[in-house]
């Protein structure tokens, strides 16, 4: 081979050499620009998990409420045979849902709605013992059981949040939103965000009494929001009371009874508890309460067909849960 052949040669194999090289580099930017950073992993990583359930700051500190995160857990559905559609017990002790049927099927939930009324109300830290009188903008739109409280009678927020929750009073819900500094839609505004606050996600409220069929909830969020109740030192006062004196300031004082039917049983302590009934939702109840053995649960039943279906069946889960200790 000729010296002009051999610098001919040894040109071709630089070319193709450094094609090879180029080739290779461009491979390898491809890669690396395919690969995410550790930066952006950490932040794509942060944005996906979910941040942990922390107790809004309105409520009250040193409370048990940090157990609604447990509630959140399925438990079994083996238990006593119910007729109410829906139902929940959580033990309060181990801190586990002990029984469970249908428990976030969506329905009406009546007067179970003050609860939340209740937990809005007291989100806003009002001035419990200021005075107001009832006017047309506390009657509901929809009608319900008589309502003890007339138009001009004047008495404190106590008492209205007392005829609310222990009387199931109608009209004395609806003066919650007065009591709290708003207007009726501001104040279920301020129920749906409490809601999200408390991680009852299957909620939706259209009025604070309950009165309305789009009222709607589910069994695990009514039990939630009654844990919430009986954790509150003030609302589980109002809310485990047999009866609550209402002191009109334009006539004479007047008892209002609970309308829960086990509240006068010896060998119960109740710390919460909320009937509701609409033709929609028909029966429901909930409660926080301790049995006779000591055992701390929350119950609720939604849906049951009647009256004496719902204390039956709600009977079955405290003999139930008595059997179990």
């Amino acid at each position: 081979m000729g010296t002009t052949e051999a610098a001919v040669s040894l040109k071709l194999l630089l070319r193709v050499f450094s094609t090879f090289v180029v080739v290779v580099l461009l491979i390898i930017a491809v890669r690396l620009l395919m690969v995410p950073s550790v930066a952006s992993m950490a932040s794509r990583s942060s944005a996906t998990v979910p941040m942990a359930w922390v107790p809004p700051d309105w409520f009250p500190r040193g409370t048990e409420l940090d157990l609604l995160e447990f509630l959140e857990q399925d438990g079994p559905t083996g238990g006593p045979r119910l007729r109410s559609p829906s139902a929940i017990v959580f033990d309060m002790d181990a801190a586990q849902v002990i029984y469970q049927k249908n428990p976030d099927y969506i329905q009406p939930v009546a007067s179970l709605t003050k609860l939340v009324a209740g937990l809005a109300l007291v989100s806003v830290h009002p001035d419990l013992e200021a005075h107001f009188c009832v006017g047309p903008e506390h009657y509901p739109t929809r009608s319900g059981a008589p309502s003890r409280l007339w138009t001009d009678d004047c008495m404190a927020g106590w008492d209205a949040l007392g005829a609310a929750l222990v009387a199931s009073d109608n009209r004395a819900a609806y003066a919650m939103a007065s009591i709290a500094g708003m207007d009726v839609d501001p104040f279920i505004r301020r129920m749906a965000q409490v809601s999200r606050e408390l991680n009852l996600l299957d909620s939706t409220w259209t009025d604070p009494s309950g009165l309305e069929d789009d009222d709607l909830s589910t069994a695990r969020d009514m039990a939630k929001a009654t844990l919430a109740v009986a954790a509150h030192p003030l609302l589980s006062t109002v809310a485990s009371s047999p009866y609550w004196d209402v002191l009109y300031d334009n006539k004479a004082p007047r008892r209002l009874f609970s309308t829960n039917k086990l509240i006068a049983r010896r060998d119960l302590l109740f710390m919460a508890a909320k009937t509701g009934y609409t033709d929609t939702a028909r029966y429901c109840f909930t409660a926080a309460v301790q049995t006779n053995q000591g055992r701390r649960v929350v119950l609720t039943i939604l849906g049951a067909p009647g009256n004496r279906t719902r204390w039956a069946d709600v009977r079955r889960l405290l003999d139930w849960v008595e059997d179990l200790s």
